[in-house]
């Protein structure tokens, strides 16, 4: 399947940095542990992660979120592919449907005259419960009892995410062989992935051959990555201070960019802007805090 660079507008940008992405100064956004984990999630769960956070933060755009739950909902009851003319809807609708194509969910189509939106499939799944094994894509992963990988697939998105857990060996033109290994799953482990979500991805995107075995992934498999995952939690005390009460986003997002630059980083909560960071760097942390206000 083809790849292509998508321009997302500023207001959904924000909805991917708010949670799944953080930047420092001009450096390259890079994955948050969320952002790690949300790649992992089926394209139905993806999408209602994104939909949340999009209501969520709708009254800073000045949106009222009921009235933008309700839009959605009556989106879902549209036919797919049929065109309807953006005249009918009010202006929050309208600026919302340029939200809403960005994330596929519909086509905007500029006549002459008129302008007109489409709603796709996505849309009109969205009263769909996420359970509904109907939705899902064909899977495309073979995982053998040796923990080797066969990924057949073309797209280099689906590369990528494999190599956040496993060891990519080589890639054939419609093949992507790799293996799980213990260091590969360690990386996965310290960017916030869990045992789980590695194993519900390669369960829900088993490959046909293997999608009616039960289990589609062996036990042997699944039993030895919950295995690796136990051996790295172990339980260890360190010296910590609670960082909370900040007063915007912005300092929390640079206090958490300082922590992880100084190596003090211990565990953040993004949506009550807490952290924790070792006792070492806790004066540090204090003087950047201070500097801050001022």
């Amino acid at each position: 399947q083809a790849e292509r660079t998508t321009n997302f507008s500023s207001s959904m940008m924000k909805i991917f940095q708010r949670g799944l992405l953080s930047q420092r100064d001009k450096e390259a956004p890079r994955l948050t542990k969320s952002g790690f984990q949300f790649l992992l999630m089926d394209t139905n769960a993806q999408l209602w992660y994104i939909i949340r956070e999009y209501i969520t933060n709708s009254e800073e755009r000045g949106v009222d979120s009921a009235d933008l739950i309700s839009f959605l909902l009556e989106l879902s009851f549209h036919v797919t592919g049929e065109a309807y003319n953006l005249n009918t809807l009010t202006d929050f609708q309208r600026n919302a449907t340029k939200d809403l194509a960005d994330l596929g969910l519909v086509k905007l189509q500029q006549g002459r005259k008129e302008s007109w939106f489409i709603p796709t499939k996505s849309a009109t799944n969205l009263s769909i419960s996420l359970s509904d094994s109907s939705s899902r894509k064909q899977g495309f992963v073979v995982v053998e009892t040796n923990f080797r990988i066969y990924a057949y697939s073309t797209s280099k998105l689906h590369c990528e995410i494999l190599r956040l857990f496993s060891r990519i060996e080589y890639q054939l033109p419609n093949l992507i062989v790799g293996a799980i290994t213990k260091e590969s799953l360690y990386n996965a482990f310290e960017n916030g992935i869990t045992a789980e979500q590695i194993i519900s991805f390669l369960q829900q995107n088993a490959h046909p051959r293997v999608a009616e075995r039960i289990p589609s992934v062996t036990e042997n498999v699944t039993d030895q990555i919950r295995l690796w995952e136990s051996d790295m939690n172990r339980v260890e005390m360190t010296p910590a201070h609670l960082c909370d009460e900040f007063p915007s986003r912005d300092v929390f997002e640079a206090a958490c960019d300082f922590a992880r630059e100084y190596g003090g980083m211990l565990w953040e909560d993004s949506k009550q802007m807490r952290l924790v960071v070792k006792a070492e760097i806790h004066t540090h942390m204090r003087e950047f805090l201070r500097s801050q206000k001022q």
